[in-house]
């Protein structure tokens, strides 16, 4: 029996129960991850607070001091609003081509043995061109 269960975002359908398909555990923490990283602030109608500003990170001069405020911030948002994860590191790569990469490293409370390391990868898309 999975402990924690979500809907899977990417909206699959189960073939068995031809319902939508579930993320669950590991990959539903993941999820969420992902998700508050992805959102801005005062997108989430009655959760103003929720997110994690990623992509303002696009728009950053990335400097040593920058990237360990950004480091810092992201940590204390999935903290905060993902209580099933203990992170264990964030890292931001800035390509310098209108491209930034990030890597959250995790893992889940109920097994702090095991750990999942997630990749985000944002990119500025100007009419459909990178």
């Amino acid at each position: 029996m999975a402990k924690y269960t979500d809907i899977d975002f990417g909206l699959s359908k189960n073939e068995i129960t031809n319902d939508i398909g579930l993320k669950t555990d590991i990959n539903a923490i993941g999820q969420s991850i992902k998700n508050i990283i992805l959102t801005f602030k005062t997108e989430k109608i009655f959760d103003p607070t929720f997110g994690g500003n990623g992509y303002d990170l696009l728009f950053e001069l990335l400097s040593t001091v920058s990237k360990n405020a950004a480091i810092s911030t992201l940590t204390a948002e999935i903290n905060r609003q993902e209580p099933r994860a203990i992170i264990r590191t964030i890292n931001i790569e800035d390509s310098g081509t209108g491209e930034l990469n990030i890597t959250v490293t995790f893992s889940p409370v109920f097994d702090a043995n095991i750990t999942r390391t997630l990749g985000l990868q944002i990119n500025v898309t100007v009419n459909g061109e990178q």
